[in-house]
C-alpha cells in the first residue's frame, strides 16, 4: 500500500525491514565514538628521574590524558596524567598508581 493511501484511510502502513526495502531512506549516522588522543607531555628532568626511580624503570613516556594510569612493560613505562602540573590530590593519586604498579 502506498503511504498516501494508508493515510487516506487513516492507517498505518507497515515498514519493511531495511534489508528488503526497495527505496531506503537516509538516516542520519550515529556518531562515532572519538578515540582520545594523548598528547606528549615534557616533565622536569627532576621529577622524570623520581618517578623513573619509583616505578623501577629505565624509560618513561608522559602523555596527557584521563584517566591517570601507569602501564609497565620491562624496563619501559607510560604514564597518563592529566596535565603536566599536578594538584596535590592527583599527586597523591599518580603516588598510588605508582605504589599499585610495585605489588
Amino acid at each position: 500500500m502506498h503511504a498516501a493511501q494508508a493515510q487516506l484511510l487513516g492507517i498505518m502502513p507497515l515498514k519493511l525491514k531495511s534489508a528488503f526495502d526497495p527505496n531506503p531512506q537516509p538516516t542520519a549516522s550515529a556518531p562515532q565514538p572519538v578515540e582520545p588522543t594523548e598528547v606528549a607531555l615534557t616533565l622536569s628532568a627532576q621529577l622524570q628521574q623520581d618517578l623513573c626511580l619509583a616505578a623501577n624503570v629505565s624509560e618513561l613516556s608522559v602523555a596527557a590524558g584521563e584517566p591517570l594510569s601507569l602501564t609497565q612493560r620491562a624496563q619501559q613505562a607510560h604514564l597518563v596524567i592529566p596535565d603536566a602540573s599536578l594538584s596535590a590530590t592527583q599527586k597523591r593519586a599518580l603516588w598510588q598508581q605508582i605504589w599499585r604498579g610495585q605489588s
